[in-house]
Formats: C-alpha cells, structure tokens, sequence
C-alpha cells in the first residue's frame, strides 16, 4: 500500500506535457503557456501625456504664480492618436489630451485646472517641473521584460496584455485528452427511466466538467457492463487518448474488474492501493501505453481521488507549471477525527462569515446535505498518525472552488 507521496510521485513520473501549438490569442484564456513571454516593444511605446492639458517648455512656466501667472501662445490641440505638426519654442505651448504624444521641445505638461485659456493664449497659474505628468516608453511595461513564463494559465488579463504587445498567435501545450468510462450493470444514463435496482450515472458527468475545467478534453465512452470484454472494448475507441479513466470496479468484489483489464499482455498494474480514506481502493497502470486510472464508483469518492492524484496528472500533461492547488487558512466548525496508519483527505464546504472563512466537514453519509453547486470547495488533507483537530482549530484547506457565502448554505 503506497502512501499519498509515493502514489503522486509514481503518477506525476508516468505522464509528460504534450507537444506546444500556436493559436490565435483571442482563444488563448484558459490555455497554458508553452514559452516564457518577453515585451518585444515597450508599453507604451512613445512619450505620451498623462493629463488633459498643456504640453510646455518647463522653463517658460519658472516664475508662474496663481496672482501672477505666465502667458504663452497656443500653437494648436493634439489628442491621442495624433502627432503634434509643431515644434514647441520659447514662449509657445500646445494643448494636449491625455494619452497623446508629447510634441516636439516639450518636456512637462500643465494640468488643465492649473490654467485659463481663451483664443490662442493660455495663463500657466503655476511652475511646471520638466518631465512633469509626462508617460515615458516603458513606463508600464520595460522592453524586454518578462510578462509570463512557460506553464502558466493564460487569464482574461494576459490575453489584453497580449493584444497590448501585438502577439497575435501564441505558442502553447496541446490540451490533454481524458477517456472515461463508468462501469457498472446497474447505472443507467440521467434521461432513461429508472427500473429496479437501477441508478443514474452521475459522478461520469461530474468528472468530465472537471476535465474541461482543468484545461483538459474529456473522451466520453459512456458506460460498460460488469464484463471483461464489454470493458475492454470501450477502452480501445480511445486509443488516441493521453489517459483512460474508469469510475467504478477498481475494488476487490467478484465483479470488480479493472484490474483484469490491466493484467499482462495488454496491461500493466503499477498499484492498486492508498494508504488514504476514499482514494484506497484507486488503482493505476498502463492499458497499452496509456496511462490508467481506475477510480472508486462512488460520487464522493471518485471526486476526491480525481482532485487528489488525477488532477495534478492531468494539469502536468497539460504543461502547467504549478501542479499545487491554492491554500487558505480556515476555522474548523465540527472536529476532525484522528488520523492513524492511513492518511485522510476531508472534503469541506469554505465559506466567509464576519468571523472569517469557516470550513465545514461534508460527510459522507450526509450527501444530501451538500450544497447544490458542488460535491466540495476544498479539501483537508491530514498525514498518517495526525492527532484530532478540535471545533475551532486553524487549518490549511486546499482550495478547489471559489469560497462560498452562508447565503450559498442558506443560512
């Protein structure tokens, strides 16, 4: 039985990013990355004015005071996007908008509120410094600068940073593909009508939204009965898939059989058990050259063993550079029990209340009582041998969704 390590480890060292390719930038949120991103060309590329107002020579404003102020003729009105057809000289200035390039001589710009003006003169009430709200090259972005590496998430923000830089296409990681199978002579798709001793197939549908979501493409291969050659038959229209995943018989019952379909010459079984609570029973290896997960049927359990060990393979495959979820420190509102020889992963609820985030533990007798949007926002992770965490401890909660509200729980 290999520890929460061991079994990442083993599983992280059996998968590789796939290959980059280059897209359109404007379809790139979401994707990740394949090369460290450098400004070509500064932002903003040219000296612009930061104010609506006056461009100057600052000079010329040295002696301005509000009940002396100093006069200068107006050359003409530039806004931005346009280049100023003059040359600014002693005594002159150019109203300017802000964003617009500065004109020729002018080393300072007068806000509009420091100046009157009326016809082609303009009264300066107060000094100007030179480069005053004056925008140099590179001001918000240097040349040469690094903006993005190689395994990060494109977001909304980058994609506009990219189109601020003119990087219309963009190399990154090819997106990960997912077969899925749920097996099981008793499940039945969501739209038939249920028979005795039948249930709908939910957790299939709640893994391939987490594939999408993880920056993967899920393979649908439906479901297979309780038999060898009906499974191994749906695992064989995937075969272009980077990995296979089953949901369900991966334990030891006579009709459990994920780990025959592994068995040598096409397979191969790298292990079949965790020292950990819901993920025990996980089994991975090889069908031909595709790696393999054979997940626990049922739906909390094959959620938290797909956020646990298959989702860092897949965000790996994927190219990510950061494999971890996001941490937050929380309140704890019932106790945790001990943990022994085995490690345990608690499945919570986070959500903010006045007195800060409160992680409630969702049992898993108690599914009903999840909340509607998801299985879980989080995860607790306690190593083998852990002492007991009492109502009201400060934990670390690994963050799989956004936190939630007491309005969310309904309270």
């Amino acid at each position: 039985m290999l520890s929460v390590d061991e079994a990442r480890a083993t599983i992280l060292g059996a998968v590789q990013p796939r290959g980059a390719e280059t897209v359109p930038f404007a379809r790139a949120a979401g994707r990740v990355l394949a090369e460290d991103l450098l400004a070509e060309t500064p932002v903003p590329p040219f000296i612009q004015s930061a104010m609506d107002g006056f461009a100057v020579r600052a000079a010329d404003t040295r002696d301005a005071l509000t009940d002396h102020p100093i006069a200068l003729r107006i050359l003409g009105t530039v806004g931005a996007g346009h280049l100023a057809p003059w040359r600014l000289t002693a005594g002159t200035a150019v109203r300017i908008m802000t964003g617009a390039p500065i004109p020729e001589g002018a080393d300072a710009v007068v806000r509009r509120e420091d100046t009157e003006f009326d016809g082609d003169a303009v009264q300066i009430f107060r000094p100007a410094s030179p480069r005053e709200y004056v925008v140099f090259p590179g001001r918000d972005i240097p040349q040469g600068a690094l903006l993005l590496r190689g395994g990060d998430v494109i977001t909304a923000g980058a994609v506009g940073l990219l189109a601020s830089l003119g990087r219309t296409q963009v190399p990154v990681f090819k997106r990960p593909r997912i077969g899925v199978l749920a097996l099981g002579d008793e499940l039945i798709p969501p739209e038939a009508p249920l028979q005795p001793g039948q249930i709908r197939v939910s957790n299939l549908y709640t893994i391939e939204a987490s594939i999408t979501r993880y920056g993967g493409e899920a393979i649908t291969l439906g479901i297979a009965s309780d038999r060898l050659e009906m499974i191994q038959a749906a695992l064989e229209r995937a075969q272009d898939a980077d990995v296979l995943l089953t949901l369900g018989g991966s334990q030891r019952g006579d009709f459990d059989l994920v780990h025959e379909v592994l068995s040598a010459p096409r397979g191969e079984l790298i292990f079949r058990e965790i020292g950990v609570n819901y993920a025990r029973s996980m089994i991975f290896g090889h069908f031909g050259r595709i790696p393999f997960f054979g997940l626990p049927g049922s739906p909390m359990t094959s959620f938290v063993a797909f956020e646990a060990f298959v989702r860092p393979a897949l965000w790996k495959l994927a190219g990510r550079r950061i494999l971890e979820w996001p941490r937050v420190e929380a309140l704890l509102s019932q106790p945790l029990p001990a943990a022994t020889a085995r490690a345990l992963f608690h499945p919570v609820w986070v959500e903010a209340r006045t007195e800060g985030l409160i992680a409630t533990p969702l049992r898993l007798e108690k599914a009903a009582d999840l909340p509607p949007q998801a299985l879980a926002n989080g995860l607790i992770y306690c190593a083998a041998e852990s002492p007991a965490c009492p109502a009201g401890a400060r934990v670390w909660v690994n963050l799989l969704e956004a936190v939630g509200t007491s309005q969310t729980m309904g309270g």
